[in-house]
């Protein structure tokens, strides 16, 4: 597993430089302040962003109040967060940390968050085991993922132009991250390895002893999204599920 996580980690110090220019990872910022509004409300809250990478939401978090730590596997990735941090003027604890492995005290944040992480994770049960502990109790725990990739030959179709959007707009070979994920096999230890259904993420969220689960489709930001993008990235992001998933650890 440790040697999965190292090139995993590998992985995302390289695409440091390159992921800010996905228009799916730093796009519609003002739209999700309202969505991350919506999740903590207006009183200052001690947060934990899982999986932070370059610090997109938990930026947010801290331009609406909150106190934040980001967490992430990457170097790289922690380096670019702080640059951002630093340039907003905003005082985010960005840390190397394990999702799977929290090196936190029980109960020490009222809301965990991550985004776009599930698929990355090789045991993705044990990590909201982990964000459901480090809750306090009446805290809250907040999963934003989606079904990424399909088996359906459209969906095939609909990949490739994704890459060729990737290589026109983005300035990178989509194709290299298939040297760790597929050619190194990684992808078969990763059980969500294109993405999630919401059922997916009630399941594992009752598991880890987490109430009160709801989901929200948030499908409309993607279509907000390809409003204001490329019309490659529209053919390729067509129909793709996304969604939220909330649940409350009790007393």
């Amino acid at each position: 597993m440790e040697d999965v996580k190292r090139h995993i980690k590998n992985y995302w110090d390289v695409r440091s430089e390159t992921y800010d220019n996905s228009p799916g990872h730093s796009g519609l910022p003002e739209v999700w302040k309202k969505v991350l509004y919506e999740i903590c409300g207006n009183k200052k809250l001690r947060i934990l962003d899982v999986g932070t990478g370059t610090g997109f939401l938990a930026i947010l978090l801290a331009e609406l109040g909150h106190e934040v730590v980001g967490i992430d596997l990457s170097e790289k990735m922690l380096e670019r967060a702080r640059e951002k941090a630093d340039k907003k003027g905003l005082d985010i604890e960005f840390m190397i940390a394990d999702a799977e492995n929290l090196p936190f005290d029980d109960g020490e944040f009222d809301v965990v968050v991550n985004r776009h992480l599930l698929w990355t994770l090789p045991n993705p049960q044990k990590a909201i085991n982990e964000w459901s502990r480090v809750v306090r109790p009446r805290g809250k725990v907040v999963a934003i993922d989606g079904k990424w990739m399909e088996k359906t030959f459209e969906e095939k179709i609909r990949k490739f132009i994704g890459q060729i959007a990737i290589m026109i707009y983005q300035k990178r070979n989509p194709w290299n991250s298939k040297s760790i994920y597929e050619k190194e096999e990684i992808n078969k230890k990763l059980p969500f390895y294109g993405g999630s259904n919401p059922e997916d993420i009630v399941n594992l969220f009752k598991n880890a002893n987490l109430t009160n689960i709801s989901v929200k489709n948030l499908k409309w930001i993607r279509e907000e999204l390809n409003k204001e993008t490329p019309y490659l990235y529209k053919i390729a992001w067509k129909n793709k599920s996304y969604f939220l998933v909330e649940g409350y650890k009790d007393i």
